[in-house]
């Protein structure tokens, strides 16, 4: 099965890169308030799969918890794809500005932007209005 990143869908080859992934939802969340992050997955959609301990879901979520502002309350779940165990974070959020280790995002083709002072003012009053 070959899967596709998008705006809405971010992959992450393996928690290894949590705080990026931190980082993608909060870009998400700040331009489409909602989307999915898949661990396991290469960028190229090739399904890799990953390693899953007793802890790693309440790690995941125990992450997201402490460095998403204001704090969201995902969906996470394992789920095999191709044969191969993978983690699924789904999300939604419809806050006016989301924030991820104290900075400002927003997901621009497929990549996280972080946002300058003026953008964020920017996106502030656009979603007030």
């Amino acid at each position: 099965m070959k899967l596709k990143e998008s705006e809405t869908i971010e992959f992450k080859k393996s928690t290894s890169e949590l705080k990026k992934a931190i980082i993608s939802i909060c870009s998400i969340l700040n331009k489409h308030g909602k989307g999915t992050v898949y661990f396991g997955v290469e960028d190229d959609g090739i399904v890799v799969g990953q390693q899953i301990g007793k802890s790693t879901v309440k790690d995941i979520s125990k992450s997201i918890a402490d460095h998403i502002d204001p704090k969201i309350f995902p969906d996470i779940k394992i789920q095999r794809i191709s044969g191969k165990e993978c983690i699924i974070v789904e999300f939604s959020g419809h806050e006016e500005l989301y924030s991820a280790y104290g900075r400002f995002y927003l997901r621009t083709g497929g990549e996280d932007k972080k946002l300058s002072t003026t953008e964020i003012g920017r996106l502030v009053e656009k979603k007030k209005n």
